[in-house]
């Protein structure tokens, strides 16, 4: 079993043997082939190379030979293209002449690609050829084409520059959101070509004159258009009959300070504040003289605060124009060329205001400055608008705005100062007090002053504030506003007071306190004033009231002696009377003296009383029932008791007035027309 295993195993090993062999011989006869194949492909190969050798030897030559050839071609070209190029330039003059003689009219693109010719040209001979005929006549052309290109530009931009409407410009000003474009005026063609020219003109042809030109044009037709507008609205006014006037008083001599500043308001006080304060019964009625036609002047405000208005927004109109016109590097130095003169025009209109404002001062006439107002509030409004569009402009063009609002509000205070200076030194002259005890002139205008100023609390503290500090808040203009009327009521308060010590009579005195006191707080009690002049004196009402009713007590004091006329006493002992009977002689004659001293003092009050005014009603009506609480019921006591009496044979005439009839005479007392 073994052994035949055994013999199984030896012939396997010896038949894998076999097939290995054979394997092997295989292998062998393959690589003697493959040997043969390699031989004979470097055989080919080395043959191959042969050749190559000899191509390359034939090639070579006629490679070089070729190169040589383009290379010349090469040269011969570039020479004929230099010959062409050189000979165009030679020919600039020739093909340009026609069209720089006819001008860039309705052909800009056309001239502008011939004076890019003339330029190289120029450049051309100068470096190659600087003494030819050829550079004079193409710098000529040159010149030529530059200069009319420049005249071009001018008339280009002059014809279609026109000033902007008037109804134009206003609805500019009315617009929130305005789109400047919009208002240029000018078509997109000549935009373009202008561009076109102006691009030309700065580079290559190292022009200046151009920016002069357009500078020159835009300003002069931003100043035409501001005039067109101003001319506008005063023409309206005229036709609407809206005028801002104000009364001129005669100026007077430098110091010389008088009440007759005072003696015409001025019409800038509306109307309707005039109708009011009348009402409240404080006005003589010779306080309001009307004022004569040759006193009226015109200023003009709405004109001035229009220019305002519309200059910053033309501003607005000129820089996009100029962001599609002139080029970069030239554009601020065109808007702050453009803008100088026009802003010079507002702020020469700006100045008229400011000289008005010092003849304000010349001829104290100082409810005139009332009308400066609303400029200084325009300019005041509009000037962020100013400083935002004048970024980067010259300093001198960046202040005309502000120096100009300083120059106001500086003339404006030095006239709020001089007006408290007139208030305090008013002269204490008989002829100048009133006759009958009335509201003095210079009580009404002062509060009549004061009433506008209230009713322009932000312009008015804003000129007091500004001489301390430069940021203000609302707190510190009304402060400010509110001690200056307290410094002009105290300084009214104390020239009354003197002026009150005119009168002889201490009841006519007290008369005339009491009614410039009660006008005064009447006033103060509209238009804002009195809020105002609590800020800087606290409970300025009550105190008022206190001098009113001090003045009140003054007056009563003539009625005070009519107390012994009507007791009836003698030297303290009471006079036996009983009706239908008889008085000892000495009793007769001092009711009789009672009476008639009675009568005459009473007739004689009571007539001087009727030529006095009261013009408040309520004080007026006030004085007389106090006056009848004295005398009415004592005396009716005392002729009761005595019209029974036979004292005297006549005595109707002793028994002059009724009860009725004394209340009936004392409210005749404070004009006769007055009820």
């Amino acid at each position: 079993m073994m052994m035949e295993q055994t013999q199984r195993r030896k012939q396997e090993i010896e038949n894998r043997l076999s097939e290995e062999k054979k394997r092997s011989e295989m292998i062998k006869a393959s690589l003697e082939k493959a040997d043969q194949l390699t031989n004979s492909m470097v055989t080919i190969l080395n043959q191959f190379d042969e050749r190559l050798h000899k191509l390359e030897d034939t090639i070579l030559p006629v490679h070089r030979k070729t190169k040589d050839l383009q290379r010349l071609q090469d040269n011969i070209e570039k020479t004929l293209s230099s010959l062409d190029h050189v000979i165009s330039y030679h020919h600039v003059a020739h093909d340009v002449e026609p069209i720089v003689r006819q001008g860039p009219s309705r052909q800009v693109d056309k001239y502008l690609s011939c004076m890019e010719r003339l330029v190289q040209a120029v450049n051309f001979f100068s470096e190659n050829n600087p003494d030819s005929p050829e550079l004079n006549t193409v710098n000529t052309l040159f010149t030529n084409g530059k200069d009319g290109l420049e005249k071009e530009f001018q008339a280009h931009l002059s014809r279609h520059t026109k000033p902007m409407p008037p109804q134009k410009v206003v609805e500019m000003i009315k617009a929130e959101n305005m789109e400047a474009e919009s208002y240029t005026n000018l078509p997109e063609k000549t935009m373009s070509d202008l561009s076109q020219m102006a691009e030309w003109l700065s580079g290559a042809g190292k022009s200046q004159s151009y920016v002069n030109v357009y500078s020159d044009i835009r300003s002069n037709n931003l100043i035409k258009t501001l005039n067109g507008l101003s001319d506008h609205i005063k023409g309206n006014n005229l036709n609407t009959g809206r005028k801002i006037s104000v009364a001129v008083t005669t100026p007077k001599k430098p110091g010389n300070r008088r009440a007759s500043n005072f003696r015409k308001p001025s019409t800038l006080l509306r109307k309707e504040s005039l109708q009011s304060l009348s009402s409240m019964g404080g006005l003589g009625k010779s306080s309001h003289a009307p004022i004569a036609e040759e006193e009226i002047i015109e200023i003009e405000i709405e004109p001035f605060v229009a220019m305002v208005s519309a200059c910053v927004k033309l501003f607005v109109v000129e820089q996009s124009m100029i962001q599609s016109v002139i080029p970069e590097k030239n554009r601020r130095q065109v808007f702050d060329s453009i803008i100088t003169e026009p802003l010079k025009s507002v702020e020469q209109a700006g100045n008229k205001i400011v000289e008005y404002a010092k003849q304000c001062i010349t001829r104290h006439d100082h409810p005139s400055i009332v009308n400066v107002f609303p400029a200084i509030k325009h300019l005041k409004t509009t000037l962020p608008s100013y400083q935002a569009v004048l970024k980067g402009v010259t300093e001198m063009n960046r202040l005309r705005m502000p120096r100009l609002i300083g120059e106001l509000e500086t003339v404006g205070v030095k006239v709020l100062e001089d007006f408290s200076d007139c208030v305090k030194s008013d002269p204490e002259k008989e002829s100048n007090m009133p006759k009958d005890g009335t509201v003095h002139e210079l009580t009404s205008n002062t509060m009549l002053f004061m009433q506008q100023l209230a009713d322009n609390v932000e312009i008015v503290g804003g000129m007091l504030a500004s001489k301390f500090e430069s940021q203000l808040s609302m707190e510190k203009i009304r402060s400010c506003l509110a001690d200056y009327i307290s410094q002009v009521l105290g300084a009214l308060k104390l020239n009354l007071e003197n002026k009150s010590r005119v009168y002889e009579n201490l009841s006519l005195a007290a008369v005339f306190l009491l009614n410039n006191y009660h006008f005064i707080i009447t006033a103060l009690n509209r238009h804002n004033l009195l809020g105002l002049a609590e800020i800087a004196t606290p409970g300025i009402e009550k105190l008022y009231k206190g001098f009113i009713d001090h003045q009140k007590q003054a007056y009563l004091q003539c009625w005070n002696k009519f107390d012994n006329y009507l007791k009836n006493k003698n030297k303290g002992v009471e006079i036996q009377a009983q009706p239908g009977g008889k008085l000892k002689d000495k009793d007769k004659l001092i009711v009789k003296d009672k009476f008639k001293t009675f009568n005459n003092d009473f007739d004689d009050l009571v007539k001087t009383h009727q030529q006095w005014a009261m013009p408040s009603s309520e004080v007026r009506k006030e004085i007389r029932n106090s006056v009848k609480t004295k005398l009415v019921h004592p005396y009716a006591e005392l002729h009761e008791k005595y019209r029974m009496v036979q004292f005297t044979k006549n005595i109707e005439k002793y028994l002059k007035y009724t009860p009725e009839s004394v209340a009936e005479n004392i409210d005749r007392m404070f004009g006769q027309n007055a009820s």
